[in-house]
């Protein structure tokens, strides 16, 4: 079985470009493919950073929903203005990727990069949820 790298290597050096009758008429060495594999790692390891948030929110959410935590939770509010931060940051980050992609892949990606793209925009549209969600809470257990 070969590496996934390996496999998009020889995908690529198969693949015939359009319009072409020869087989190797105007392929393109996989040089690009190195420094997008390179970058999916990096974006994969992102994504699991915005995951551990996400479940670090997650964790808060649920002790606020069962009522273990005794008096105010936010007293300051220091929290629910890093949770908007947090959202803000999100956002910029998804706004940045989509115009990374077009501007540095314009189209051409490879599948591996496009999965962690597709992986990153779904980790932070969930953590924007859940941070949501967790200001809501807080909100309505700081009332009471």
């Amino acid at each position: 079985m070969l590496p996934s790298i390996l496999k998009q290597i020889v995908a690529m050096l198969l693949r015939p470009r359009a319009g072409r009758a020869a087989l190797w008429d105007g392929m393109r060495l996989p040089g690009g493919l190195f420094a997008q594999a390179r970058c999916a790692r990096h974006i994969d390891a992102t994504a699991r950073r915005v995951t551990q948030l996400r479940i670090k929110i997650t964790t808060l959410s649920n002790r606020l929903h069962a009522g273990s935590i005794p008096g105010l939770v936010d007293a300051d509010r220091s929290l629910r203005r890093m949770l908007g931060e947090l959202k803000d940051d999100l956002n910029a980050m998804r706004r940045d990727m989509a115009r990374w992609h077009s501007r540095e892949c314009a189209g051409r990606a490879s599948a591996r990069l496009e999965a962690a793209i597709a992986r990153l925009n779904r980790v932070n549209a969930d953590t924007h949820a859940a941070a949501d969600l967790l200001l809501g809470q807080i909100e309505e257990y700081d009332r009471q």
